[in-house]
């Protein structure tokens, strides 16, 4: 069995690709940096701008079975760019396909919902991953806030979220590639709820010291993603979502049929990656 990866050096990419070659699972990266794919693992050029590249992982000698999908960050045409590869990796044979979305994203929604209603339409085998709100984004968004001003800064003033770990993520595709699913989609999500406010006290507690955590509005929230570089409707969307959680969209996801639930806390996280408030 092979899978190729596309956005395979993303962080579940890596922890998928991991897996698979843990359980003896061939691995192909399809990736447009292949400076950032680790040794042992082999890969092929692979850009979602340029179509030209999408036929590289088919010239192998390699059979590949699994499809993981990874869309074009930070825009919502994703099917635009991603069909023409889905629809040649059918040609040759592939059956099975895992695609990357979110939990506020239904199939047929904007983005990799249109991906998802795209795979659905196609007479292939297909899961989707839809996770909550990643752990591991106190390590890029939020880091600068955190080390330099000791502030977690959301728009999500009280409401909880389940958090999920990218390593949690990884192993509900990694279960999907090796055993099946009996559903298409699923909502993955963490083992526990938690405030921001309660983020910041275990973040507190792991770096030693105070961290506090900063209540602002979506609209406040959308300038800052912006002055991060976002394009200004994906800020748009990012922040309004983040608002959203306020009201309990993402705290009920616990008690939902189709869900996925990790192991991995918050604070098992934060205590792996001590170090990085160090360096």
């Amino acid at each position: 069995m092979s899978t190729l990866l596309t956005g395979g050096t993303s962080q579940v990419g890596l922890a998928l690709a991991k897996r698979l070659k843990a359980a003896g699972s061939d691995v192909i990266f399809g990736t447009r940096s292949p400076s950032k794919v680790p040794s042992g693992y082999k890969h092929v050029l692979l850009d979602w701008s340029d179509p030209s590249t999408f036929g590289n992982p088919f010239n192998t000698t390699d059979r590949i079975d699994n499809v993981y999908i990874l869309p074009p960050p930070r825009t919502f045409n994703s099917l635009e760019a991603t069909k023409p590869l889905i629809d040649f990796a059918i040609e040759k044979g592939v059956k099975r396909f895992v695609l990357m979305s979110a939990t506020v994203i239904e199939k047929g929604g904007f983005g990799a919902g249109k991906i998802h209603e795209y795979l659905d339409s196609k007479s292939v085998d297909y899961f989707v991953l839809r996770p909550t709100w990643f752990i591991e984004n106190l390590f890029n968004g939020q880091a600068y806030a955190i080390r330099e001003h000791g502030e977690l800064i959301t728009a999500v003033p009280k409401g909880r979220i389940p958090f999920i770990s990218i390593e949690d993520i990884a192993q509900a595709a990694f279960e999907y590639i090796t055993q099946g699913s009996s559903t298409k989609d699923k909502l993955i999500i963490g083992p526990e709820s938690l405030t921001y406010n309660e983020v910041a006290q275990i973040l507190t507690e792991v770096i030693g010291r105070p961290i506090t955590h900063k209540a602002i509005s979506a609209e406040e929230q959308q300038a800052r993603y912006i002055s991060f570089g976002l394009p200004l409707e994906f800020a748009r969307f990012l922040a309004s979502e983040e608002f959203k959680t306020d009201s309990g969209t993402e705290a009920s996801l616990v008690t939902a049929n189709n869900k996925f639930v990790g192991k991995f806390t918050v604070r098992d996280v934060l205590e792996n990656n001590k170090a990085f408030w160090s360096s």
